[in-house]
């Protein structure tokens, strides 16, 4: 029997590192597991609040291993050990370095066909070996995927009561300034 943490984290890292570095406009696979479908969403947040989708990285033509390796390093530098926040932010990161760039020549565009996909492979190793490996412990300690899911999930939940908190005050605000304004008239 296999190492399920780490098959685990090989899927989720290989679906969403596989999923950026496909060709621009075309339709990308579903994603394979829940966590997969998670951390596409928490990317898609990130790069629209950060505007990360114009980033110099992405379609980067260096040694995308090694900028990746160095985020890494430099993310848990302080503290020892990631968070769940660090964790999205590095791979969304290196699935930014997988992106298709705008090709202005043809030869660009073969020049990246051509480096993506073995880099691909080489990130989804490292991160894998990142996680369960260099920080098996606090992964483990954390509940794996299954705590993934449910750390962000209870994040994710709209705060409907909040809303219709805002909602009856602004009736209750509407309702004074309207009453005020017919007994001043």
């Amino acid at each position: 029997m296999g190492d399920e943490l780490r098959q685990r984290t090989e899927q989720l890292l290989a679906d969403y590192l596989g999923y950026c570095a496909r060709v621009p406009g075309t339709a990308g696979r579903r994603p394979s597991t829940p966590e997969a479908a998670l951390l596409r969403c928490l990317a898609l947040r990130l790069r629209l609040r950060y505007h990360l989708s114009r980033s110099r990285y992405r379609g980067y033509q260096g040694n995308r291993l090694q900028v990746v390796a160095n985020v890494a390093q430099k993310m848990v530098r302080q503290s020892g050990f990631p968070s769940w926040g660090k964790v999205v932010a590095l791979v969304t990161f290196a699935g930014i370095l997988l992106e298709r760039p705008p090709a202005r020549h043809a030869w660009e565009l073969k020049e990246w066909e051509a480096d993506v996909g073995p880099d691909c492979r080489r990130l989804v190793a490292f991160l894998c070996d990142w996680l369960t490996v260099e920080h098996r412990a606090w992964l483990e300690a954390h509940s794996g995927w299954d705590g993934f899911c449910r750390f962000f999930a209870s994040r994710m939940i709209f705060p409907w009561s909040s809303l219709l908190v805002r909602v009856l005050l602004s009736c209750f605000i509407s309702t004074i300034l309207n009453y005020m304004w017919t007994k001043l008239l």
